[in-house]
């Protein structure tokens, strides 16, 4: 009798739990470090995926965050980490090839990393939601199942919360203000390049035209980037509405924003930027970025 194995999941959240051996004061925004370090640990096992992810200048299959904890300092832009108060970092793989490296680190994850020069030593790794609100794994098909098929009703009140600074580019200038063209196109956008399964463009027209920002709770935050340019960006949650309830396209929303947990919205996401996922109504859990 042959086994049969179940599909790779094509989408998977890691959250890696780091502590320093001793107080150690970084930057506050690491989310480069962050970067180059998960293209380090998948060169250990594929280092043509990771040149060919470092290379590439299309769209990367991957989100990461800054190191998410630790104290503001007095200085500018600095924080400072302690071995008594872990912190955590978070990685998302938006297709297969990125998504194996992910479960193989939340597997054997490496005893110590180092962002940005400073050393931290790995306390936990895991894509279990149940054991950490930021992680996860599924795949496009399990993800859009309930919406293209119809199983569920859909939701004319979709609440996203902006876990980490985001932003949008809008003829060459960044936007920081979450309207609803933006965010639904920026994840149909990522939803057509890497998912099996394709979305109608149309889904962004629809966005702009029949999608109000309906009630929200913003405030932007400055991100300090390399060349003393600073990147702004909002945080806090919003509420978009349907003012036109088709049932097919609002669907085509709210898988959209079960997608945001994995790919991220807008900009810059490769580096700390664009961390969202779907709310419920109500208080939302703390920033990411």
């Amino acid at each position: 009798m042959h086994t049969i194995h179940p599909p790779q999941p094509d989408l998977v959240a890691l959250v890696l739990t780091l502590a320093p051996a001793q107080p150690t004061p970084t930057p506050g925004h690491l989310g480069r470090a962050a970067h180059a370090l998960l293209l380090r640990l998948i060169a250990t096992a594929d280092p043509a995926l990771a040149e060919a992810l470092h290379n590439t200048e299309t769209a990367k299959p991957f989100t990461c965050t800054t190191l998410i904890g630790g104290t503001r300092l007095p200085e500018p832009d600095a924080r400072l980490f302690r071995p008594d108060e872990p912190a955590w970092l978070r990685f998302t793989g938006l297709e297969a090839a990125v998504s194996a490296h992910l479960l193989r680190l939340a597997q054997t994850p490496p005893e110590t990393v180092e962002l940005d020069g400073h050393l931290f030593q790995v306390q936990a790794a895991t894509v279990d939601p149940a054991e950490h609100g930021w992680a996860g794994q599924t795949s496009y098909e399990e993800l859009g199942a309930p919406w293209l098929l119809a199983h569920r009703r859909p939701e004319f009140r979709l609440r996203l919360e902006f876990a980490a600074p985001t932003t949008f580019r809008s003829q060459g200038r960044s936007q920081p203000t979450p309207l609803p063209g933006w965010v639904f196109g920026s994840l149909l956008d990522r939803w057509n390049q890497f998912s099996p399964i394709g979305a109608a463009q149309e889904m962004r027209r629809f966005a702009e035209e029949c999608v109000a920002l309906n009630k929200y709770r913003l405030r932007t935050r400055a991100i300090p980037f390399k060349n003393q340019v600073v990147q702004m960006g909002c945080v806090g949650w919003g509420e978009y509405i349907c003012l036109n309830r088709d049932r097919y396209w609002a669907s085509m929303l709210n898988m959209m924003a079960d997608y945001a947990f994995y790919s991220g919205v807008g900009y810059q996401t490769t580096v700390g930027l664009g961390q969202v996922r779907r709310a419920a109504s109500g208080a939302v859990s703390d920033h990411v970025g």
